[in-house]
């Protein structure tokens, strides 16, 4: 085991494995889509229609980082932009055909990721994990 999670609280513990997971899923799909990028792509199936300052409260990163990974979608056709009815400065953020494609392969990776985990942990580990992970225990 790390030494380094032993001296971690539960905050931290859950932001490096949460960074690792989704390291782990990029490095497994096979076109270039990095950790955020693939954030913003889960959060938009999720969402589906989103601002970019939406994304960026929601991911919690700056505006302009959010903005540059946009960008970079947007190049690789996995979003697309579209008008806000009567709003003629703004656009919201969809995924496109392709963003669909990508999540589906991504859940795959991630239900073979996951599987890899029940493995090492035992299936009734993991879910007592995601029935704790799922209960309202942060105040709003």
């Amino acid at each position: 085991m790390n030494k380094n999670l032993q001296e971690m609280n539960l905050i931290d513990l859950l932001s490096e494995k949460h960074l690792a997971l989704r390291k782990r899923v990029t490095e497994l799909y096979p076109d270039s889509i990095n950790k955020t990028e693939s954030h913003i792509l889960a959060v938009l199936e999720a969402r589906q229609m989103l601002s970019i300052s939406e994304i960026s409260r929601i991911i919690n990163i700056s505006r302009q980082g959010t903005h540059k990974s946009i960008q970079g979608l947007l190049s690789q056709g996995y979003v697309e932009a579209v008008d806000v009815a009567g709003n003629n400065r703004d656009k919201h953020i969809v995924l496109s055909s392709k963003g669909l494609e990508c999540n589906k392969k991504m859940l795959i990776l991630k239900k073979q990721l996951e599987q890899q985990i029940i493995d090492k942990l035992g299936n009734s580990h993991v879910e007592l994990i995601k029935t704790l992970l799922k209960e309202d225990w942060l105040d709003s």
